[in-house]
């Protein structure tokens, strides 16, 4: 149909041409003949300003959630001069930007991590990473910085939670923790003071195992104690007085080792004397047991070397001048006492008192002197023991006997505590007549 109206126009045009005069002007010349004024020329379009490189920037990261370096570029851009020369459309663009990193959840939370660490505020730390849900933490990770802040605030909260966890048990390896702690984040270690903390446990440990008299354990604590802390703060005072107070009760163990050994050494030969030392010493825990086995053995040996009670005899000087059993009434009497004993002999007594026939006195125990320096000890005994002998002198003065009849005997003990007794002895007055009493004639 379009062609068939194209046809006709065509042919309509060709029909007036042909039967339009020469010089007839054609509706075309009349349209032609008038010259319309011109049109105003089109005016240009005014070109957008280009965006400024710091927001083009900022929006590639945003693009790419590294959130928080986007923020600062934004921030450091809008206090400029730059913003202020903004075209409205870029101002509200920049708007826009700054409002939707204000309130992003996860540019929070990396300012809150950025701050925990230049505020050294573990609590800080601790919150914002339980506050962060799992898509939170996806899109947080996806900003380098901020990914490696999380992984930080991670091992420091895991670090610390080791060395608290060690407070409550190995002292010493909380104290190694903190030092190492301090090196490498010691603006957090000035908040957390482990150091102090781990040395008082250390010292409240060592005075619990002093009480419990396991000083060696407790010496151990504190040399390293004062090792690894040296003259640092105040506890150096009490360290140093809880060594020396160890190293004394040392000394003293030391002491009684070597004079138990001492001991030892003679509870072998002589018992008695040993037993004797033991009894004197100090009974402590530690010595106890020691002491109680040492006693049984050398009371023992004391035994097995102390069979036989103890023999004593009185020895009467012989006078030739003189009959038997009779004495000088002017004179003193002397008498030599002598006790025998399979181990030793631990005392000798002599008694003695005057009798006539109306009776006898009382009985009297003269002081004796040593006939020797010491008791002499002649080998004798079986299985290596010693047979004692020792003798003693006894003066009856002529104050005391007046020249009456005397009995005397004599008692001994010896280590093993038993006791025997002389025979005993009878002493009378040398009988003198008219010629002896006149100094005329001496003797019988």
């Amino acid at each position: 149909m379009l062609a068939a109206a194209a046809i006709g126009v065509a042919a309509a045009l060709l029909l007036l041409r042909l039967t339009t005069p020469d010089g007839a002007p054609t509706p075309l010349d009349d349209r032609t003949a008038v010259t319309p004024p011109p049109l105003p020329p089109r005016p240009e379009p005014t070109p957008v300003a280009p965006l400024p490189a710091q927001l083009s920037e900022a929006l590639d990261l945003m693009a790419m959630g590294r959130l928080q370096e986007a923020q600062r570029l934004m921030l450091d851009f809008s206090r400029g001069p730059d913003a202020e020369a903004l075209p409205p459309e870029h101002r509200e663009t920049m708007t826009a930007m700054l409002g939707r990193l204000a309130d992003d959840p996860v540019l929070a939370a990396a300012m809150e991590l950025e701050v925990g660490f230049e505020d050294a505020d573990l609590n800080r730390l601790r919150r914002t990473l339980g506050s962060l849900a799992r898509q939170q933490m996806i899109s947080l990770r996806r900003d380098p910085q901020a990914a490696r802040r999380v992984d930080d605030a991670r091992r420091l909260t895991a670090e610390v939670d080791a060395i608290e966890a060690r407070l409550d048990s190995d002292r010493l390896a909380a104290l190694r923790l903190a030092q190492d702690f301090r090196r490498r984040h010691p603006r957090f270690a000035d908040g957390l003071d482990f150091e102090r903390r781990a040395a008082a446990a250390i010292d409240e440990t060592a005075g619990r195992l002093i009480a419990a008299n396991r000083l060696e354990e407790a010496r151990t604590l504190l040399l390293e104690l004062k090792t690894m802390r040296g003259d640092q703060a105040g506890e150096s005072p009490r360290v140093e007085a809880k060594l020396t107070a160890i190293e004394a009760v040392f000394k003293r163990r030391d002491d009684l080792d070597a004079t138990v050994r001492e001991i030892e050494v003679l509870g072998w030969k002589r018992p008695h004397e040993a037993l004797r030392l033991l009894a004197g010493m100090e009974r402590t825990p530690e010595n106890r047991g020691r002491f109680a086995q040492l006693q049984s053995t050398f009371t023992m040996l004391l035994e097995d070397l102390d069979r036989n009670g103890p023999e004593v005899e009185i020895l009467i000087p012989e006078d030739p001048e003189k009959a038997p059993g009779v004495y000088d009434r002017d004179e003193d009497v002397v008498l030599r006492l002598r006790a025998t004993d399979d181990y030793d002999v631990l005392s000798v007594r002599f008694f003695w008192r005057w009798f006539d026939n109306d009776g006898a006195g009382e009985v009297v125990e003269e002081t004796l002197q040593p006939a020797t320096p010491a008791p002499l000890q002649v080998p004798a005994g079986a299985a290596g023991a010693e047979t004692a002998v020792v003798e003693f002198e006894v003066t009856i003065s002529v104050a005391e006997h007046r020249g009456r009849n005397l009995q005397f005997w004599a008692e001994a003990a010896d280590r093993g505590g038993r006791a025997s007794r002389s025979a005993e002895g009878e002493l009378r007055p040398e009988r003198r007549g008219f010629l002896r009493r006149l100094g005329l004639r001496r003797g019988i």
